[in-house]
């Protein structure tokens, strides 16, 4: 009896085990999900195999595009959230195929296809060593989506075994944030401190 018993609580341990081990072990897509790297806006962030610093973000109720005569106005439900950004590759050609927006709650926004003919427009856009390369993330987000963002940069939109890089934009400053009525997308994009 004395010998079953023993048996009985040593299936019950090692049951026990298993589930413990079952549960604390990590799941597939976090062993093989991206490698986070964290950041602020206006330094360099280094990923695997390319560099982002972010130089400006902005936000509109319209933006325009296009050249002279032949402009297009996009109109958004939201707000159009513009982040100006430097992109550079480290040691080989990549193309960053991977941003979206991430607000406050959570939720994320993938950059915006209304705009086909706009210039210097990320994501997509190859990179060359030795050749940083300055343009634009666009997202259609709601107002409330605005304050205590990040931007998040791949090099693939699903990266695994790779480089996310987590960019905050929040300027900390307690100021509000300006919307501007129309934002021409067709001018260079800005600097840091420029109007």
């Amino acid at each position: 009896m004395i010998r079953r018993l023993a048996q009985l609580a040593a299936m019950v341990v090692a049951a026990m085990l298993l589930i413990a081990m079952q549960r604390s072990t990590p799941s597939y897509d976090t062993l093989t999900g991206p490698i986070p790297v964290s950041g602020v806006s206006g330094e360099t962030v280094t990923a695997r195999s390319f560099t982002v610093r972010v130089d400006r973000v902005e936000f509109a109720r319209r933006l325009q595009f296009g050249s002279p005569g032949f402009e297009k106005q996009r109109d958004t439900g939201g707000v159009w959230a513009i982040v100006t950004a430097t992109l550079a590759a480290r040691d080989a050609t990549v193309t960053v195929a991977g941003a979206e927006w991430e607000g406050p709650t959570g939720t994320r926004y993938s950059t915006s296809d209304r705009l086909s003919g706009a210039r210097a427009l990320f994501p997509g856009q190859t990179l060359q060593p030795g050749t940083p390369v300055r343009g634009r993330f666009v997202f259609e987000i709601p107002a409330d989506q605005m304050q205590g963002a990040t931007l998040r940069v791949s090099q693939a939109q699903f990266p695994r075994f790779d480089s996310l890089l987590r960019i905050s934009l929040d300027r900390g400053d307690g100021r509000a944030l300006q919307i501007r009525d129309t934002l021409d997308l067709a001018r260079p994009p800005l600097g840091l401190g420029e109007p």
